[in-house]
């Protein structure tokens, strides 16, 4: 039996967008409020469902998403995370998002957590 984690509890929000903003990246609030690829170490406010069109982006910021992460892969349960500066996530060194993680696939390199 496959398990199946889309589009539990989605919530999604459009804000303005800065640089470069791809689908299933993490993303992270600017200081104006805008959002754009999450710096390393910075706080995740959620995973783009899409490309910028018009200058905005649709953002997820609840619910269950998938992102890619880079380092050593988060176990399941309640995990630390930041951004890791290449549009997913990883361990957070210190402070970080607790994010529910659902789902690890080493073989994709990507976490379904819940935000």
């Amino acid at each position: 039996m496959d398990i199946c984690f889309d589009g539990v509890g989605q919530t999604a929000a459009t804000f303005p967008a800065e640089g470069e903003v791809l689908p299933g990246m993490a993303v992270a609030l600017t200081a104006g409020g805008a959002v754009r690829k999450g710096a390393d170490g910075a706080l995740p406010c959620g995973v783009a469902l899409g490309g910028v069109r018009g200058g905005a982006a649709a953002v997820q910021i609840g619910g269950a998403a998938k992102v890619g992460y880079s380092g050593a892969a988060p176990g399941t349960g309640w995990q630390a995370l930041a951004c890791d500066g290449k549009g997913g996530v990883k361990i957070a060194a210190t402070g970080g998002l607790q994010c529910l993680v659902l789902a690890v696939d080493a073989g994709t390199g990507t976490v379904v957590v819940k935000l």
